[in-house]
């Protein structure tokens, strides 16, 4: 097992960079995903363009962020809360399968600063609540199976009770040489992650918005950190329960981890001109229990802005495993964002296509074609339609071609 270590987040950067809505970069390697807790505490403080100029409930945000502020001010506890709503219509399904699937998910969540916070190594205890649910017979979770695929369409927008999903101590930042967090974290805010790895502000399909061969366990007590060799490198590393689970501080007890090490760069080649480029190695201990077998994989992402303004950012993604602990066995997709189309500062269009191979070699290999245009409709809520065509459904094998139609809504407090 490797020891301790892997990454994270510090305020200093992360206010250093813009808001996650636009989908900027994350810079320094630090966490690299949309959905860290500081990047969502962040978006809700920014004002993006939008088609409406306010907000039509004013009065209940205003209130909202008038309090939260106080508490931050008075004791540094930064609280935020938003709502993701999510629908899916399939043109075709399963024999009496469904087509259809919708569902929400709450989220509240806070970083109370405690320690040092305009000095060296900060320290914070950082948590996240969140709760899910479905509005129709199925959510979106589950559509993929209905519909044969080898992968859901979307990550996460399964069902869930209330939980305390993250409660961790993290400290230090990029500064200082070392960050670092302890307690229950979400592994999957860590890992091969990018500026469009996520199914709340980008692609919905896991094809583009996860690492489907490594299995990253659901949030769990674990360590991790963040060393930093030079400027524009990284050394991310971490262990954690295997067994993680949301509603609970999982089983540890077993002894059943999953490690992981991730070696990366942030270049910037030109102003603007970011790049991030990492590769993940990952190994997870056999689950005993949930008849799981052990496994190991390599994953890399490689994205960079072109053009004078940057908001070109072209991406590969490449993830390999052994042991078939997951049901696919290798993946490539290489896609495209474009971000402020039409001069809106927040906006953002994807395109992506993607190949997946399954364990078991038998079945045929599926591919699948995404692409999404989040616009702001006010400040602080956006909405995302988005269509993913679907070739070769794996469960399928009497259908060659499966259209998948989403819209996505996500508000902020």
């Amino acid at each position: 097992m490797l020891p301790i270590l892997c990454m994270l987040i510090s305020d200093t950067a992360i206010a250093q960079s813009a808001a996650i809505s636009t989908s900027a970069p994350i810079d320094r390697g630090l966490d690299n995903s949309p959905d860290n807790i500081d990047n969502q505490l962040q978006e809700s403080d920014e004002r993006e363009d939008s088609l409406i100029p306010v907000e039509p409930l004013q009065p209940l945000y205003g209130q909202w962020q008038r309090s939260t502020r106080a508490l931050r001010d008075l004791i540094g506890l930064d609280l935020g809360l938003n709502y993701t709503g999510l629908y899916q219509k399939s043109d075709a399904a399963l024999p009496g399968k469904r087509s259809e699937g919708s569902g929400g998910d709450l989220d509240f969540f806070g970083r109370w600063n405690l320690f040092n916070q305009r000095g060296p190594w900060p320290g914070a205890l950082v948590f996240a609540t969140e709760t899910r649910h479905r509005y129709s017979d199925i959510p979106p979770s589950q559509l993929g199976e209905e519909i044969g695929s080898l992968w859901s369409t979307v990550v996460s927008f399964n069902t869930q009770d209330f939980a305390l999903k993250q409660l961790y101590w993290e400290q230090g930042r990029y500064e200082d040489g070392l960050i670092y967090r302890a307690g229950k974290m979400d592994p999957s805010d860590i890992y091969d992650s990018g500026r469009f790895v996520s199914s709340n502000y980008a692609f919905l399909s896991p094809a583009f918005s996860d690492t489907m061969t490594m299995p990253l366990p659901a949030p769990g007590l674990g360590l991790a950190g963040a060393v930093y060799p030079t400027e524009n490198t990284y050394i991310l590393a971490g262990v954690h329960d295997a067994n993680g689970e949301v509603t609970s501080f999982g089983q540890l007890d077993r002894g059943e981890l999953f490690v992981a090490v991730e070696l990366g760069a942030t270049p910037n080649f030109d102003e603007p001109g970011a790049g991030l480029y990492h590769v993940t190695l990952w190994h997870s201990d056999a689950r005993q229990d949930a008849n799981v077998p052990s496994g190991r994989g390599i994953a890399l992402t490689f994205e960079q802005e072109l053009g004078p303004d940057g908001n070109i950012v072209p991406f590969v993604r490449y993830s390999y495993a052994e042991g078939g602990v997951t049901s696919v066995r290798q993946t490539f997709a290489v896609g495209l964002g474009l971000e402020e189309p039409f001069g809106q500062n927040a906006d953002l269009i994807g395109v992506g296509f993607s190949w997946g191979e399954p364990s078991d070699t038998t079945l045929r290999d599926q591919y699948v074609l995404e692409a999404f245009y989040r616009v702001f409709v006010t400040p602080l809520t956006h909405v995302t339609p988005d269509l993913q065509v679907i070739f070769d459904p794996v469960k399928n094998p009497t259908t060659d071609v499966l259209a998948v139609g989403s819209v996505r809504l996500r508000t902020l407090f």
